[in-house]
């Protein structure tokens, strides 16, 4: 079920894109929409409309993608849970069309040229109760790249309106068996383009992108044995980080970069110990007694949530990286594993066992009762979004395999992120720095 459950038995190949991007206009300081707040049961979110992108030729195809441009950005809207968007294709979808009667806070403007295979979108945001554009930009490259236009550009709209930071550039790693085999995968953060980034044919486990995006860590049986691997994004090579004796497992890393959390026994308890990303130990931070796994750091790089069994059954704890100090998080329930520290510092997320099932819970750092999220079939492993307004986890609610499935942080809107793929385990989402 998690790292614990060692103990007791047994390229990115991202492509990168060459977009050119060229900001049309210096964009008016915008007020950002205070009233936001994901995890609020009064949730207002915003209206806004993406009619399709003018094109000029009138061209069939082009027509069809000045369509695609726009639902595209739309659904990735939708994704950040902030936006109320209005279906464009009840009303024509024009450019031209009188938006202003819909009462929308906000409206995308847009125009499209295509020439062969190479395309060029022109994004507008307009503030519509001020008349004022708030963000332009215009994004050259392939056609068939139109989804990370729309990418970037709805990062910037939620950037422009909230004054944070979106999740559209994202990507999520997470183990898939195949072929009877556990292999590291990685998707775009709604479920699109899937991409193999192992290919041991034998056990791999708990992928982790670094804060940068430029590296992914994980642990696999590649030599039989249970060691630590990063692996280069950009050129797809593969190095070994920790290959002590006994366990090299469950890697975190550090908010800056520089360093990972992870389990090795090699001293003869399995422990958490401070590793650089060119091997070298830094440190040992704990001791026992009994198992320490699944470490997750805080934002600021002082605290590390985990699991032990030190007190008789799995529950999570938290050491003080400094002090050494280490206390206990979870105490309802006998088996709590999985903590994963918002990038908002405020809640540990965690995997719980009720009436014999696992389901997805949060907590306050500071410990209090905790928050069960899941209650429909097993729930496991939760891991945040950049911006720690939603959290994905796997679940069986579909069937006896485990899907990927994403909430919002308050437990709201919980839906499968990609119905095709299935037999999941440890997903981990990464930052915001693709595409």
């Amino acid at each position: 079920m998690s790292n614990f459950n060692l103990f007791f038995g047994k390229n990115i190949k991202t492509v990168l894109i060459c977009l050119v991007l060229l900001i049309i206009l210096v964009p008016h300081a915008p007020s950002a929409r205070v009233y936001i707040d994901i995890t609020s049961p009064f949730l207002k979110k915003i209206p806004i409309a993406v009619p399709y992108p003018a094109e000029n030729t009138g061209i069939f195809e082009n027509r069809v993608l000045a369509k695609k441009v726009a639902e595209a950005l739309s659904s990735d809207l939708i994704f950040n849970g902030l936006f109320q968007v209005l279906d464009v294709s009840r009303y024509g979808g024009s450019q031209d069309s009188d938006w202003s009667r819909f009462n929308l806070d906000y409206l995308v403007k847009s125009k499209m040229d295509r020439n062969g295979e190479r395309l060029t979108v022109e994004f507008r945001l307009y503030d519509l109760s001020s008349g004022k554009m708030v963000q332009g930009m215009r994004y050259k490259g392939k056609a068939k790249n139109y989804r990370i236009m729309a990418h970037r550009f709805c990062d910037l709209i939620v950037k422009a309106v909230t004054g944070e930071q979106g999740v559209s550039r994202s990507r999520i790693t997470f183990v898939k068996k195949v072929d009877g085999k556990k292999e590291v995968f990685s998707i775009d953060f709604d479920g699109r383009h899937l991409q193999q980034e192992t290919n041991d044919s034998n056990i791999a486990l708990s992928p982790a992108f670094s804060p940068d995006g430029k590296y992914l860590a994980y642990t696999s049986y590649l030599t039989g044995r249970p060691h630590l691997y990063i692996k280069d994004v950009a050129t797809g090579k593969v190095r070994r980080l920790a290959g002590y004796s006994g366990l090299n497992i469950a890697p975190a890393w550090h908010p800056d970069g520089s360093k990972l959390a992870v389990t090795l026994s090699k001293d003869g308890n399995p422990d958490l110990y401070l590793v650089k990303v060119d091997g070298t130990i830094e440190a040992r931070l704990t001791r026992g007694p009994g198992t320490s796994v699944s470490p997750s750091w805080s934002p600021d790089g002082t605290k590390i949530a985990f699991v032990s069994d030190r007190g008789g059954t799995p529950q999570v704890y938290v050491l003080d990286v400094y002090t050494g100090k280490v206390r206990r998080l979870t105490y309802d329930g006998s088996y709590n594993t999985d903590p994963a520290w918002s990038p908002r510092g405020d809640r540990i997320a965690y995997t719980g066992r009720v009436d014999g099932r696992f389901q997805i819970f949060t907590i306050s750092p500071e410990g209090g009762d905790p928050v069960q999220l899941t209650f429909e079939g097993n729930n496991e492993y939760p891991t945040w979004s950049p911006d720690g307004r939603q959290i994905l986890f796997t679940s069986t609610r579909l069937g006896p395999e485990k899907h990927l499935f994403r909430m919002f942080a308050n437990g709201r809107e919980q839906q499968v992120l990609n119905r095709s793929l299935s037999n999941v385990s440890t997903p981990s989402w990464g930052p915001n720095v693709f595409f």
